[in-house]
């Protein structure tokens, strides 16, 4: 491969490093909590609840970062810190030692994910850069398909350190690949970095996002979690108001005034909230009212991302071809009428054609839809912009995992020992609603110009 193409492939393989780390989180939380945590769930679910507060609220920084010092730059060596901190994951003698490096972790997740779709934006010819990040999308679905296997594989046959021992090999390869530097567009020596627009920044988003993760267990009208939302407002406030008067501004206000980024990065929030609740829900609804066992609960749910791995070059050949809205309007479409059919018809008893109708929609909407979003963001952005174009959507999309996720969670708990299919429903009826808000926010991505080829302004 020439190096350009390596530094291409390098940057992919993120979205494998950060599907299957995603993967690893979950079906690792079981035995850490019984082995580490001596069965308290409260403890154990830190190292759950710390990598969506920290890596949402470094993700702005970690744009800006790679607009300064380089995207590729920047990128290496966040993956080599990721494969550092997975090691010492893996050899943490104790949950809270275990806990501080999955904070570490975060950070590193912080650095590659915008920058690693950044790189792949800037280095696209005219036209296709929803072809090249789709491939993005592949890594992904395969590691979906992939890590539930491997990961319980691992945990039955050793332990659950060698769920972080897996995730090495891949971010070295990463790294490694990433090495030889390339000419990536879009490096500014002069951007500046304010420490405390950064902090503010950094605050804000991670008192958001503690709270949405905190809410099912605080309350949605309880004090620690209305007071820590107005702490995040307050913060918030504080970021928008010296970013008006900033010449390089902390978040990048300027982009709002396109109508495409407005609608892009509101459709992040909904679409986040629905597909990270609907992994919650049915996982609950086949283990809890169908009594599935959860290998074979897993294996089903399995269907989404290879469907996302089958359809995410297509659909990135198809947005390049015809534009973001037909494909991302269809894809919204589809995955609403997947859990409007399950929504509907339900219940009791065991249906695995529903089933199956609905993961198959929900997979084809995430490959149709996820990576789509990124380039919608960076279209007509300058090189120098990108990353932090690139940032704040992914950061948005954190804040809407974790409050679909918290929604999903207080719409499907009923305080009892017998969940019902009516409760759970609830959750399936709060994915079908803001997928229908969702399908009417596509009409925002309509690209009004006759040219949409993407051109630097």
């Amino acid at each position: 491969m020439t190096n350009q193409r390596r530094v291409m492939v390098g940057a992919s393989l993120c979205g494998f490093v950060s599907g299957w780390e995603a993967t690893t989180m979950f079906f690792l939380f079981p035995e850490i909590r019984d082995v580490l945590a001596s069965g308290d769930t409260t403890d154990a679910a830190w190292i759950l609840t710390i990598t969506g507060v920290i890596s949402s609220s470094l993700l702005l920084q970690g744009g800006r970062l790679g607009e300064k010092y380089g995207y590729q730059s920047l990128y290496k060596w966040g993956m080599l810190f990721f494969a550092f901190t997975s090691l010492c994951c893996a050899l943490s003698p104790n949950l809270w030692v275990l806990i501080l490096f999955r904070g570490l972790t975060a950070v590193s997740l912080a650095i590659i994910s915008p920058l690693a779709a950044a790189i792949i934006v800037a280095k696209a010819d005219p036209g296709s850069e929803n072809m090249a990040l789709a491939r993005v999308g592949v890594f992904v679905g395969m590691s979906g398909v992939t890590g539930p296997i491997v990961i319980t594989l691992l945990i039955d046959s050793f332990s659950w350190r060698f769920g972080y021992f897996s995730q090495i090999p891949i971010a070295i390869l990463a790294a490694f690949l990433s090495w030889k530097d390339a000419e990536i567009p879009g490096r500014n020596k002069r951007r500046e970095i304010d420490f405390v627009d950064s902090t503010l920044a950094v605050l804000a988003v991670g008192f958001l996002v503690f709270s949405l993760s905190k809410a099912d267990e605080w309350g949605w009208l309880s004090r620690n979690f209305l007071g820590t939302v107005l702490i995040s407002l307050f913060l918030t406030l504080m970021v928008l108001r010296r970013s008006k008067i900033s010449d390089d501004p902390q978040i990048p206000l300027p982009l709002f005034k396109r109508r495409k980024y407005k609608f892009t990065s509101l459709l992040a929030f909904t679409i986040a909230s629905t597909f990270f609740s609907h992994w919650l829900v049915l996982l609950l609804f086949l283990t809890d009212i169908w009594d599935f066992g959860l290998i074979k609960a897993s294996i089903l749910l399995t269907v989404m991302p290879g469907m996302v791995t089958a359809i995410s070059i297509p659909a990135g050949r198809m947005a390049d071809k015809y534009g973001h809205f037909p494909v991302i309007f269809c894809g919204v479409f589809i995955y609403t009428l997947g859990f409007l059919q399950f929504w509907i018809f339900a219940d009791e008893k065991e249906s695995l054609i529903s089933l199956l109708l609905t993961v198959s929609c929900a997979g084809f909407g995430m490959g149709t839809i996820w990576q789509l979003l990124s380039v919608s963001a960076s279209q007509n952005v300058q090189p120098d912009r990108i990353g932090s174009a690139l940032a704040f959507v992914n950061s948005i999309q954190r804040v809407g995992s974790a409050f679909g996720i918290a929604l999903a969670a207080t719409l499907t708990f009923s305080g009892t020992d017998q969940p019902t299919a009516a409760l759970y429903q609830r959750g399936v009826g709060f994915i079908v609603i803001t997928s229908l808000v969702s399908l009417l926010l596509t009409f925002g991505l309509i690209d009004k110009s006759k040219n949409s080829v993407q051109t630097s302004t």
